[in-house]
């Protein structure tokens, strides 16, 4: 559910619509994501998606604002963090501020006009593929995979990452998340999981898991 204050009807009418065709415009984006993921793990294309629900995934559209901060140092937009989705579709602008945490070091993700960066979320966990040029990081499409630890049974590992602020200019991010129902068990694929890989997770309500993510207790 979006929420929208200060604008008028046809402003609120018009960002709705807009909205809306955006996620109609992912879901194929984020099927075809799912499908490679799968095929990374040695699957069919469909098995990651029946794993987190398949048609019933819940795609949530956040907006972030971020304004201008006179001293960014002392501040942080949002703090050092795996996301709970299986993966997060994100339309930054032009402002840097997105990091990832990698061998005790943040380092800034660069913004490329008209990509997509993706974080993969505690369902599933991937290391991604680093091009470093200083202290910035490009992957070779700007998939930023930081991702999904539950269903590969930890094959592919979750990674940190926060935003920052900017002193001069406002930041803006548009994630949008794919969720399984709260009342859908997720757990370690079957296939994944054998006498050499036993499982690592236990299979439990995606709300369960969400309710023990935010009180810090235990998986």
């Amino acid at each position: 559910m979006l929420l929208y204050f200060g604008l008028g009807h046809m402003n609120t009418c018009l960002i709705i619509e807009t909205n809306e065709q955006y996620t109609q415009s992912l879901i194929p984006v984020a099927d075809k994501l799912l499908g490679l993921l799968s095929r990374g793990l040695g699957l069919e294309d469909g098995e990651v998606k029946q794993g987190l629900s398949c048609d019933d995934l819940f795609y949530m559209l956040k907006i972030n604002y971020y304004p201008a901060c006179p001293c960014p140092e002392l501040d942080l937009g949002l703090g050092p963090h795996t996301d709970m989705s299986s993966i997060t579709i994100l339309v930054p602008n032009e402002v840097q501020g997105l990091q990832v945490f990698k061998d005790d070091h943040w380092y800034d993700v660069a913004y490329i006009p008209n990509a997509l960066i993706v974080l993969i979320g505690d369902q599933i966990e991937v290391n991604f593929h680093w091009i470093k040029f200083g202290n910035r990081i490009h992957g070779s499409v700007q998939l930023v995979l930081l991702c999904w630890q539950i269903l590969s049974n930890g094959k592919y590992k979750s990674v940190y990452h926060r935003t920052t602020v900017n002193k001069e200019k406002t930041r803006m991010s548009w994630p949008m998340f794919l969720e399984p129902p709260p009342e859908f068990e997720v757990g370690p694929i079957p296939k994944l999981i054998n006498q050499d890989n036993p499982s690592k997770f236990k299979t439990k309500k995606y709300k369960d898991f969400v309710d023990c993510k935010l009180n810090k207790l235990p998986q």
